[in-house]
């Protein structure tokens, strides 16, 4: 039912009870101005929105303005040598000119002479003429010359001056931050002494049905989950008695952080937009104006600064940074030589764990072979946080943990054959290889023998799968027969593949003994070659 059939329904109720129309009229009044005030605060919270939405976008045009008047300027320099240029070849053309036509002699102009007839500007003849009015004009000059020198001493300063007013107000604004943050921990402890107090006081007031020790454990626990909750919160989160307060308070947020941002100031403005209030400024958004200032040479780039304030003060738990986010702030440490940032991310769960980001620690690896062993163990707690398990594997077996990666492997009950092909193919070790080929604390082995060196000869590690069958054929006369009729999984045709493989590899004999396996089978026939065919087929028509 919209606004105006329940206008009409009131209208149609008062006219009808005509003993509370007065009572009616006045609550249809009030119901009116409550209907009118919801309206006015719906175009106010509209009007800050589309407000916060402009002031959001002002510094990235004037980014662009300050970078297309950089351009300009570059282009002017330019125009002006080439024109520099263009009259001094016309200069010597002038002169080579003069040399070639025939010299006239001009006379330079006569210097102008100061007339002491000449009328004094603002004094008359007669005041010209008089000495003590020409020494009171004097004076005059002298103190409005005076008067320029004290102007120029004290309404005109360097620049310099002003960077020395700037470092002091980044000193004076980082103090500010750390008085905040040390009233913030004062704040805290007075919180949680002032909650034991009322819960001892309460406690004592009690029938004492639970000891003191739950009661205080209770309480403590509820203020923990309590200050989670409003962590990621601002002084402006408490703030909220309208929409319109609300919507003010970010508005004042963002124009602070613009004023940092285009001051200069970036570690004080990404420690701003870390703490945005509702995460407002924890984004791609605003990683992109930080990544396109151009960093100095001597000072950390404003996007790692950014990167160090935002994933710094989050928390996986209740305020994750997302993955989008934490992809790109460790791609940024890691471009820097930030190994230790990344780690200490990582370890304290500041980011959200994802494949993507795993992957990107283990190229990193891969190319700085001095922090090889720490990208390792990162992607490895990465991978098992995300569940990727064979390449969590994968980085174990690497590292040389194959017993480790064996026992991880078998335990999981997500590990599928694919997995265990996946980090044969991947990291073939004998260790790794004869683990996954026999029983491993109680369980089938994952692959059969013939499926293991078939997998292995269709990669550059075919020598693996040779020994292994060499090692089987040495364990005794048996041992290989053994292993070829007992493997359920790899076919007949399978294993005649793998005898082929042996014969090209110079392995005649392990070939020869895998065939003669395989033929001795019932039901397996060796098919001669045609030649042996013709032979036999002789005696039918001599």
């Amino acid at each position: 039912m919209n606004l105006f059939t329940c206008h009409f329904v009131f209208l149609k109720v008062i006219e009808n009870c005509t003993n509370y129309k007065g009572i009616l009229t006045s609550i249809k009044q009030e119901y009116d101005e409550f209907i009118e005030a919801i309206r006015k605060g719906q175009i106010d919270a509209n009007h800050l929105q589309a407000k916060l939405k402009s002031l959001t976008s002002e510094p990235t045009t004037l980014m662009y303005y300050r970078k297309r008047a950089a351009e300009l300027e570059d282009r002017i320099a330019i125009i002006n040598q080439d024109s520099d240029k263009i009259k001094c070849e016309l200069q010597k053309r002038l002169k080579q000119k003069a040399v070639k036509s025939p010299q006239i002699t001009k006379k330079a102009p006569k210097k102008e002479q100061i007339n002491p007839s000449a009328l004094i500007p603002g004094m008359s003849i007669e005041d010209s003429l008089d000495i003590d009015a020409l020494e009171k004009y004097q004076q005059q000059l002298d103190q409005k010359k005076q008067q320029l020198i004290a102007s120029m001493n004290t309404k005109y300063v360097p620049i310099q001056k002003k960077q020395e007013l700037d470092i002091k107000l980044s000193l004076v604004l980082q103090e500010r931050e750390e008085a905040e943050q040390i009233n913030q921990k004062l704040m805290d402890s007075y919180r949680k002494k002032r909650v034991i107090a009322d819960a001892i006081s309460s406690w004592a007031k009690s029938n004492k049905n639970i000891t003191l020790f739950e009661t205080l454990e209770e309480v403590i626990k509820k203020e923990s989950d309590l200050k989670d909750d409003s962590a990621a919160a601002n002084v402006f989160d408490d703030l909220e008695p309208k929409k319109s307060m609300e919507a003010e308070s970010l508005l004042e947020y963002v124009e602070r952080f613009n004023e940092l941002l285009v001051s200069g100031q970036y570690k004080a403005a990404a420690i701003y937009a870390a703490h945005s209030p509702r995460g407002i400024l924890r984004n791609i958004e605003t990683m992109e104006r930080f990544k396109a200032v151009v960093p100095h040479k001597d000072q950390d780039p404003p996007l790692l600064l950014f990167f160090e304030a935002v994933i710094g003060c989050s928390n996986l738990a209740k305020h994750p940074v997302n993955a989008a986010l934490t992809l790109e702030g460790v791609k940024c440490a890691l471009s820097n030589d930030k190994v230790e940032l990344v780690v200490h991310w990582v370890t304290q769960q500041r980011v959200t764990f994802s494949e993507s980001l795993g992957d990107v620690i283990w190229d990193y690896g891969e190319k700085e072979h001095q922090h090889k062993v720490t990208c390792l163990a990162l992607a490895q707690l990465i991978y098992r946080k995300c569940s990727s398990l064979r390449k969590a594997a994968l980085c174990m077996c690497v590292q040389g943990q194959i017993q480790g990666a064996l026992d991880y492997a078998y335990q999981s009950k997500r590990f599928l054959l694919d997995d265990y092909l996946f980090l044969l193919k991947k990291c073939p070790t004998m260790e790794l290889i004869n683990g996954l080929t026999k029983e491993w604390d109680g369980k089938p082995a994952a692959l059969s023998v013939g499926q293991a060196v078939l997998s292995l000869l269709c990669t550059d590690h075919k020598e693996y799968g040779f020994k292994l069958l060499e090692n089987i054929n040495q364990c005794g006369e048996n041992a290989l027969e053994q292993v070829i009729l007992n493997d359920v999984v790899c076919t007949a045709e399978g294993w005649v593949e793998i005898a082929e493989e042996c014969s090209n590899n110079n392995y005649r004999q392990l070939s020869e003994r895998i065939m003669s396996v395989v033929i001795s089978q019932d039901g397996v026939v060796e098919i001669p070659p045609k030649e042996e065919d013709a032979k036999i087929m002789e005696h039918i028509y001599m």
